[in-house]
This record gives C-alpha cells, structure tokens and sequence, in this order.
C-alpha cells in the first residue's frame, strides 16, 4: 500500500507541471466542472479572480441533463504559484466536482 504524498509535496508538483505547459506571466487556461446552479456559478468565477482581475473568458456548457455544467476559463497569472492558487480555491468550492 502507498502513502500519499503530503500536500506541499502535492502542489510543489502540480506547479511543476504548470510550469512545464505554460509560460507567465500569461494565460491560464482550465475547466471546471460543477453544479449548475447560480450560487455555484458566482463562486466559480470569483474564485478564478486573480491579481489581474476577473477571467478573461468564460465559457459554460450544461451536461445533458442540466444537472451539471463545464466552466471553460481563462485567466491572466503572473506565476505558476498563482495559477496553482486558483486551481486550489476552486478545489475547494461547495458544488465544484473536478479541475482540469
């Protein structure tokens, strides 16, 4: 059985990966998969602020039953730190189910 890797370990390496995709400062670009409801949608884009301001872009496409939608966004970050901070508050939401 293997232990998991404790959470500094985990984002150290998720801003590894974020580091080898893109450049920064730039565009950040991820999706959001959450509840459909408005009261999640606010979250979500509130949560995808950064120190540039609100995202750049933001598309939403309903699942086929409506129950849940896809958050398609783009966001401006100054460092692979802050795209990692973004996908961590988003994370951690009420109705948010994953982050891609």
């Amino acid at each position: 059985m293997s232990q998991r890797e404790p959470p500094a370990a985990d984002a150290r390496h998720e801003i590894e990966l974020i580091e080898a995709c893109y450049a920064f400062p730039g565009d950040f670009e991820l999706s959001v998969i959450a509840r459909n409801d408005d009261a999640t949608k606010k979250a979500v884009l509130e949560a995808a602020a950064t120190a540039a301001g609100a995202p750049l872009a933001h598309e939403q496409k309903a699942s086929g039953g409506g129950k849940y939608v896809s958050h398609r966004l783009r966001v401006r970050c100054v460092s692979a730190h802050e795209a990692q901070a973004v996908r961590a508050r988003l994370r951690g939401l009420a109705g948010v189910m994953t982050v891609l």
